[in-house]
């Protein structure tokens, strides 16, 4: 069972990763997590309000009774009436809340990139080597489709690692569009549309921003808002570990999507589905168990 404690901090245990704080009359201590208490260590000083989710069943502790924090929601400094607050979950997901209702269009992409060889790496230059992706209007309407290979340049020639996990060939990528040709429709999508770019993770962002500069291209990057979906569901369900994204899908499909295949074009495509759901989760029109 899962209950609501507010208090004021009147002890902090780094070591041991404990807070004390009033509940009643009591003094009470609450044990966190190594990545919690990290991510919100430097507010617990005395005299600091938090405002915490907690197991109601009580164990021993390095001598110490304890209950176990599940989520911290709020902590703020009493400043009269008007409270400094340093943290609010409420407030973050409104905010969430209002980036995905805002009526935009929107471009779901994904990248695969090539892979180093097991041996002799040391040199080794991640390059996309395919693009998938889709474009929605304002109302979620699909407008457009696109899929291709890119071929590399820096390492033309596919390491047996690369081929191997992405199940193609030589010929296929020898055969693709070149990644200035990218650069341009991505442009071009940008100057149209001025979509909001929604990706998987942070990779995709930073390879192309990295072969913008190699290749002595505008960095159309700094004119683009990239959101990171994965980023975004971390930060609402307040996950501890990150969520791969066909495993986001199964859990709001109710469906057991074990096929994947490291296609950019599916993996786009599954992160348009999987972007929906969440804007339907924060406008409590779906009810998620994460």
């Amino acid at each position: 069972m899962i209950e609501n404690v507010y208090g004021k901090i009147r002890k902090v245990d780094e070591n041991r990763r404990l807070i004390a704080i009033n509940v009643g009359n009591k003094l009470s201590y609450f044990y966190m997590s190594k990545g919690m208490f990290r991510q919100f260590m430097d507010y617990f000083h005395k005299n600091m309000y938090v405002f915490l989710k907690v197991k109601r069943e009580s164990r021993i502790y390095k001598n110490y009774l304890v209950n176990n924090v599940v989520s911290i929601d709020k902590v703020l400094s009493p400043r009269g009436n008007k409270p400094k607050v340093f943290y609010d979950i409420s407030m973050i997901k409104t905010e969430i809340k209002k980036l995905v209702n805002q009526e935009r269009y929107r471009l779901f992409i994904d990248f695969e990139m090539s892979m180093p060889p097991y041996r002799n790496y040391q040199n080794f230059i991640s390059e996309i080597i395919q693009v998938g992706f889709v474009l929605t209007d304002t109302f979620g309407e699909e407008i457009k489709r696109y899929q291709s290979y890119i071929k590399p340049d820096l390492f033309p020639k596919l390491s047996k690692r690369t081929l191997k996990f992405l199940d193609i060939s030589q010929g296929k990528v020898d055969n693709g569009a070149k990644y200035k040709e990218l650069h341009h429709m991505l442009s071009k999508i940008n100057d149209d549309y001025q979509p909001i770019i929604y990706v998987w993770g942070k990779n995709d962002k930073s390879e192309l921003s990295k072969l913008n500069k190699i290749h002595r291209l505008e960095n159309f990057i700094n004119d683009m808002q990239f959101v990171d979906l994965l980023s975004l569901h971390k930060t609402y369900f307040r996950l501890k570990n990150d969520l791969g994204l066909f495993n986001a899908y199964n859990l709001y499909s109710n469906q057991d999507l074990d096929h994947q295949k490291h296609d950019a074009l599916e993996d786009a495509v599954v992160t348009k589905d999987v972007f929906y759901w969440f804007k339907d989760a924060c406008n409590h029109k779906i009810k998620v168990n994460i």
